[in-house]
């Protein structure tokens, strides 16, 4: 398969732009990245006009909240609870109420194809467990569209044995990757902290949500007499294969832990700002060495918009340059998202590059006539130019055309009808 007549926005430092491009891939596999003119196209080969567009790296969301696809959370969140500290409290519960089997199925898929529009073939988040859900559902979603999922759902203290009871022997594999989502860690009796440790030790991939570590700190310092990351190291918890969500109100200590560990901490900074404990903090996390990763939380799929966001809150708040803002970017959204996505998938991804895997996304704009300038940051410009009018029109994961024109290639138009009739049909 060819892809020519693009702009290629390569990801690679040494090499990150190239105009009339040229890419080839086989086998899943991308084998060449240049100029049109220095390769010779044979006869069989499937060629598609990518018309001026830009051709990049199909993204990984590192937190894309499944459970928001369909039911407007945050809308009744507004509704009765306040934002702050009860905010991600009043969300959580908001997602286990009134929720059905057929709801947790539909959103899940909604969630995909939403996630694939915005030009993302990986995904990551929590889900919202129903005891007539099996797991399962979320490996046969992930096989159905051709993309890759590592979710799970969210537990605190009090719901451990059930919902750990169902997720416990879930198995992983090329494709599905189960997690699970810990909530209200302050809280945790040394027991049930005990039992979080037992389900890592069966292989399972555990998410520590900290909303807000001082008050986190305050109530763990009250009732146990330690702060939480000193009592989650001392459990085993604190491990380089958990992650850190959110991640608000580190210090400077917790950081440089975090940071010596290897372990992952997603922002979602629309999320954040919306439940009014935004902080902006990338710069600081990032530049105590903490691998920092973006995902769009519970607003959406669109994970460019997250991007677009670091630019705003880095100038309102920071007063940072363009340079600056666009090695945040760099560094977030193309560096360690796909460091994430490689640590659970062991795939190569995130680089137009011989060798690396064909995920790709074929981006236009009809109002964007501006080229790139070189004497610019190329990442900046990429997000800001995302800003005009632009779509996704084609998908590849691993070589595989899985979008085109607005429609899930794996699935069949009858089956989108159904889909469509069933989520018409549903009752909130």
């Amino acid at each position: 398969m060819i892809v020519t007549n693009v702009l290629a926005f390569t990801n690679d430092l040494k090499n990150p732009l190239v105009d009339d491009a040229l890419v080839r891939f086989e086998d899943g596999e991308i084998t060449f990245v240049g100029p049109r003119r220095e390769y010779s196209i044979q006869e069989d080969e499937e060629i598609v006009d990518g018309e001026k567009g830009i051709l990049l790296p199909s993204f990984f969301n590192a937190h894309y909240s499944i459970y928001s696809s369909i039911s407007p959370y945050p809308v009744r969140v507004l509704k009765g609870e306040r934002t702050e500290i009860d905010f991600f409290g009043g969300l959580l519960n908001s997602g286990r109420k009134e929720v059905n089997s057929e709801l947790v199925r539909l959103s899940a898929e909604l969630a995909v194809m939403k996630a694939i529009r915005s030009g993302s073939v990986a995904m990551s988040g929590p889900v919202v467990d129903h005891p007539d859900v099996d797991p399962e559902l979320y490996r046969e979603i992930a096989a159905k569209y051709g993309v890759y999922l590592a979710v799970g759902p969210v537990l605190t203290e009090d719901t451990l044995d059930e919902i750990g009871g169902r997720w416990e022997n879930v198995t992983r594999d090329a494709s599905f990757c189960p997690m699970l989502y810990v909530s209200n860690l302050a809280t945790f009796e040394e027991e049930a902290i005990q039992k979080l440790r037992g389900l890592y030790e069966k292989g399972m991939n555990l998410n520590l949500l900290i909303f807000d570590m001082k008050r986190e700190n305050e109530v763990c310092l009250f009732r146990w007499g330690e702060s939480l990351v000193e009592r989650l190291m001392k459990n085993g918890i604190l491990i380089p294969e958990c992650g850190v969500v959110y991640g608000g109100n580190l210090s400077e200590t917790d950081m440089d832990i975090i940071s010596s560990r290897r372990i992952f901490v997603t922002k979602s900074l629309r999320s954040e700002m919306y439940a009014g404990t935004f902080q902006p903090n990338i710069s600081d996390l990032l530049g105590r060495g903490m691998q920092v990763c973006l995902g769009t939380g519970f607003l959406g799929a669109d994970i460019l918009g997250e991007a677009k966001e670091i630019i705003l809150t880095e100038r309102c708040h920071r007063g940072f340059d363009n340079s600056i803002i666009d090695y945040e970017i760099r560094k977030t959204l193309f560096d360690n998202n796909y460091k994430l996505f490689q640590r659970f998938f062991g795939k190569h991804s995130g680089v137009l590059k011989e060798g690396y895997s064909a995920d790709l996304v074929l981006a236009k704009s009809s109002l964007d006539l501006e080229k790139f300038d070189m004497n610019l940051p190329i990442t900046l410009q990429l997000v800001l130019k995302s800003s005009f009018d632009t779509s996704f029109e084609k998908v590849w994961n691993s070589g595989e055309l899985i979008f085109d024109k607005g429609v899930p290639q794996r699935i069949s138009k009858k089956e989108l009808r159904e889909i469509s009739k069933q989520l018409r049909s549903l009752e909130l």
